[in-house]
This record gives structure tokens, C-alpha cells and sequence, in this order.
């Protein structure tokens, strides 16, 4: 073989290994590029332990967000603010926590366990009674009849309800005939049963589907010396978390609350 030949071979086997090179490194890269869009696809979970006065506003607003996120599956977690503060004190998973109040979002924060805090919304406290009913005040109980309030330690309903009657004078007159509920939506299911004959609730427990209930008769709105204000934190470091603060100060998600008779 001359060397001309002994060249040729040479240059040609360079050729083939480098193209084998190639062809392996395109093979990761392809493998590389598809394992990147399955992460991108695969589901992530966003958690939000959320008071049960936005049982409904809450999934306007979860439609929303899915909009920009859609490859995210949103759980709530609905209850009293104090007890679900308590739970995430605990160790319950939670991303976010969107209180009736600004005191348990406040405790959160105070023991580092909430962040990027926000107060997204005001609302309103409400007297409600029986449907059929006529009467104006708490003074018109009568009897064994029963007056319905949110558990004072773990409902802001429920506090706020006793401040007005501590206020008013009327507690002392009326603390034998109370009843107390989990939630501002247990109030309201006492007294559209008849389980309890007045009941005092949100303002935006009257409406569901944007239609105000014809179920109980709303007798009058309380005057409270502070207004209800709500408040939301991020309770994990995930980004998602992050996201959905920065969501809720959008005008998209002002929209939807002032929808669901929300004060923003």
C-alpha cells in the first residue's frame, strides 16, 4: 500500500467516526430535549387551604389562573381560618392560605410560615333569618329560639359576630340561645333549615351562581368598627405559589371577586 493509498484510508475512517460522533451526540440531545418537555408537561399540584366563604370565588378564580397554567391541578382545602391556620401551624400541606382575616395570615407570618402576604378583598357581615320571617333584630328571638354564629376561636364570622353583639349590648341577652357552626356556610345551611331561626354570615353567602338565595331573609347588614378585611399569603416556597399571589392582584382576579360581591 503507498502512502497516498494508506492516507485515503485514513481520512475516510476519521470521516465515518466522526459522523458516528455526530449521530450519538444528536441521539442525547434529542433524548436530552424530549425529557425537558415531558417535565414541562407533567402536572404540578398548587394546594390553598382557603376560608369557606370563597367556596365559589374560588373556582371563578381557579378558571382563570388555569388559563396561564394549564398544566397545574389546584386542591382547596375549605374551612374556618383559625382551624386551617392551626393545621398548617401543623404541618398540613398547604401552598397558600387565603384567610377571612388578616390575624391568622399574620400568626403565619410571624412564625415564618407564610409570605408575600396580600389583602385581596373586604366584605360585608350580615343578620339573617327564616325566609318567612319579619322580624329586625336579635331582640326578636323568642323562646328556644336559636341564633347561629361561627365558632368564635376558629370563624372571623364568628368573632366578628360576637364583637357586634358585645358591642350592641345584646350578648349577655342572647348568649343562651346561640349556636355555633364550623364554618359561615354551616350558619347559613341552620338557619335555611331551621335548625336555627337568625344566623349571622358573609354578605357574599347570600349569592351563589351570582343569584342572590331566596332561602332566608337578610335582615339587616352590621355595622362593625373595623371593616372585614381578607388576606392571602404563599405557605411553601414553590414558584406556583408565588404565581398565584401575583394572580390575585390582577385586575383579572379583582374582576372575578368584585363579581362574587367581594369588596376589592
Amino acid at each position: 500500500m503507498n502512502i497516498k493509498h494508506f492516507l485515503a484510508v485514513i481520512a475516510t475512517l476519521a470521516i465515518i467516526l466522526a459522523g458516528c460522533s455526530n449521530s450519538g451526540g444528536s441521539d442525547d440531545n434529542k433524548k436530552s430535549s424530549d425529557s425537558s418537555n415531558k417535565d414541562n408537561d407533567k402536572k404540578q399540584e398548587l394546594r390553598i387551604s382557603a376560608a369557606a366563604s370563597l367556596g365559589d370565588v374560588s373556582k371563578e378564580l381557579e378558571k382563570e389562573f388555569k388559563k396561564d397554567h394549564k398544566n397545574v391541578d389546584v386542591t382547596f382545602n375549605y374551612g374556618g381560618s383559625g382551624a386551617l391556620r392551626q393545621q398548617i401551624e401543623k404541618g398540613a400541606p398547604a401552598d397558600v392560605f387565603m384567610s377571612a382575616n388578616t390575624k391568622d395570615v399574620d400568626a403565619l407570618k410571624n412564625k415564618d410560615k407564610a409570605h408575600d402576604t396580600y389583602k385581596y378583598a373586604h366584605n360585608k357581615l350580615v343578620l339573617v333569618g327564616d325566609k318567612n320571617s319579619d322580624d329586625s333584630s336579635v331582640k326578636d328571638l323568642k323562646g328556644n329560639e336559636k341564633l347561629a354564629i361561627g365558632e368564635v376561636k376558629t370563624v372571623p364570622a364568628g368573632k366578628y359576630a360576637k364583637q357586634y353583639l358585645d358591642d350592641q349590648g345584646l350578648y349577655n341577652s342572647v348568649k343562651d340561645k346561640l349556636v355555633y357552626a364550623k364554618d359561615v356556610k354551616q350558619v347559613l345551611n341552620y338557619v335555611e333549615k331551621g335548625n336555627a331561626q337568625m344566623g349571622f354570615v358573609y354578605k357574599t353567602d347570600l349569592y351563589t351562581d351570582n343569584k342572590k338565595t331566596d332561602k332566608v331573609n337578610e335582615i339587616k347588614e352590621v355595622d362593625l368598627k373595623k371593616p372585614i378585611t381578607y388576606e392571602a399569603g404563599a405557605t411553601s416556597d414553590k414558584k406556583l405559589a408565588k404565581e398565584w399571589m401575583d394572580f390575585l392582584k390582577s385586575d383579572k382576579a379583582k374582576d372575578i371577586l368584585k363579581d362574587y360581591h367581594f369588596e376589592v
